[in-house]
């Protein structure tokens, strides 16, 4: 998204014209909610003109929803409170509508097993169990930075979801939730992968602690593939995350 939008934004300026994302997202994944910052390059346009411009330059898998002129200084990045990840999954037979956007996993698994040991994550914890590209081991440089791998989860839940495609048939769509000051690579991709571990009954909901406790990405199972795994909003001061209920896309 980020080289497409800066591809765009350089063709209406006449200049090359940086843009700074408020999050990361793997290659494969989503972003719903993704916020950018950039100059000012056509102060004469409003913001209709912006989004019609930009909307007509883009490629069809991407797409601008807002546009609004901040305060001089604001970083998209740096001034986010919070951000909110979504990571979905399909546990039944084959959907061919979902495989995109979804982990399609077989086999019974139990969404409240899930459930109960997402909600352990909740508060201020090293998550070096859950990150991964080198960052979640002993002796990796992450340690040595003002952070480290210590992250405040505000919000960790599981639940089901009504499939967007029809009927629900053969199977349940699964959807985690996680609301947090910050990740770390692939940080909810590996949570998924630990809370599905958990909801086919091969561990328990207290691994959870046990992987916290350990802060070693290699205590942990598999990574959950980046399909599933949407970017679904980003908050700055005075932006308070909703408990999700009541909507799904």
């Amino acid at each position: 998204m980020q080289g497409e939008l800066e591809r765009v934004l350089s063709r209406l300026a006449g200049t090359e014209t940086p843009v700074t994302m408020a999050g990361r997202t793997d290659e494969g994944a989503h972003a719903a909610g993704q916020v950018a910052s950039l100059a000012d390059i056509r102060p004469a346009w409003d913001e209709f003109r912006y989004l019609e411009a930009l909307n007509a330059l883009l490629p069809d898998d991407c797409g601008v929803s807002r546009a609004e002129r901040v305060e001089p200084g604001f970083h998209a990045r740096y001034d986010a409170t919070w951000r909110e990840y979504r990571y979905r999954m399909w546990n039944g037979s084959s959907e061919p509508l979902a495989r995109r956007q979804t982990w399609q996993r077989r086999g019974a698994i139990d969404h409240i097993r899930m459930d109960e040991a997402a909600r352990r994550l909740t508060g201020t914890h090293d998550f070096a169990s859950f990150a991964g590209g080198g960052d979640g081991v002993p002796w990796s440089q992450r340690h040595a930075t003002k952070r480290g791998t210590t992250r405040t989860v505000l919000t960790s839940s599981v639940r089901l979801l009504d499939p967007w495609w029809g009927e629900r048939r053969n199977g349940q769509l699964i959807e985690v939730r996680i609301v947090a000051d910050g990740f770390l690579p692939r940080m909810v991709r590996t949570i998924a992968g630990v809370l599905v571990e958990i909801g086919q009954r091969r561990r328990d909901a207290d691994w959870i602690d046990a992987l916290l406790a350990g802060r070693d990405r290699r205590l942990a199972g598999e990574t959950a593939p980046p399909q599933g795994l949407t970017l679904w909003r980003v908050g700055y001061a005075g932006d308070l995350p909703d408990d999700g209920a009541g909507e799904q896309e």
